[in-house]
């Protein structure tokens, strides 16, 4: 696993809202919503806009987070050409508390984009989110980041330096 610690810098403030205070919670849902509703084609009417409590990964924020560093394998393909980016995989947290209807909203690379579906795929059940008592669905959007450090870049860009010399020979 290299370096996938810098998808919690990245992830953090895409969940920090669930924290927040009451008021700052409603006013960031509400941007986060229109980000999902934007664009988001097959809405049904189950699919809440607003809710009075929002789902919960247990253990929360830090637990995802944990979960998500901790389970994000950087593709050794895409490791070995460099290929960075930010995936944002969006998501459904059904009444059960299961994560459904996972999608790539903005992919970054195929061998990215796989890795985070798996990842967002596996993180098992939530706390649902609730409206008026009741559970309801709730759709989420996570980014994913994938950066190599310096150290990693460095290597790449030696084994294309060989890489390149071997051609011209």
């Amino acid at each position: 696993m290299r370096s996938v610690s810098s998808i919690v810098l990245l992830l953090i403030p895409a969940l920090a809202f669930a924290q927040e205070s009451t008021d700052k919670l409603r006013s960031s849902s509400d941007n986060v919503q229109n980000l999902f509703d934007s664009g988001f084609a097959g809405s049904t009417s189950t699919e809440r806009a607003h809710v009075e409590e929002l789902p919960e990964y247990p253990g929360g924020q830090e637990a995802l987070l944990q979960f998500i560093s901790k389970e994000t394998k950087y593709p050794t393909e895409a490791l070995e050409q460099g290929i960075t980016g930010k995936v944002l995989v969006q998501f459904i947290v059904e009444k059960s508390g299961k994560v459904d209807s996972v999608l790539i909203k903005r992919s970054a690379h195929p061998l990215l984009d796989r890795e985070a579906l798996r990842v967002v795929g596996s993180l098992g059940d939530w706390v649902p989110g609730t409206q008026d008592g009741k559970a309801v669905p709730v759709k989420f959007i996570l980014p994913i980041s994938f950066t190599l450090p310096s150290g990693d870049w460095e290597r790449i860009r030696k084994k294309a330096a060989k890489k390149a010399a071997k051609a011209r020979k």
